[in-house]
């Protein structure tokens, strides 16, 4: 992750990213669904994927914030 290199125009486009309303409804409903204990396997794969593009996202999104920290910081 290291050589990923953002200019800030593109760190501030990927910090900016988020999932859509009816993914994040769908995984509320997901996580109620597992907590009760109700999930079906491909519900479980389901929640597994947004669990894994969530991680992806978020550690993209970080960083993405440290280029922007750094276009930011006083030369």
């Amino acid at each position: 992750m290291e050589r990923l290199i953002f200019s800030p125009e593109k760190a501030e486009a990927i910090v900016s990213l988020a999932f859509p309303r009816e993914d994040q409804e769908r995984m509320l409903e997901l996580m109620d669904r597992n907590n009760e204990g109700l999930l079906t396997d491909s519900e479980r794969a389901e929640m597994e994927g947004f669990r894994r593009v969530g991680t992806l996202l978020g550690i993209l999104q970080a960083r993405a914030r440290l280029t922007l920290d750094k276009s930011h910081a006083p030369e």
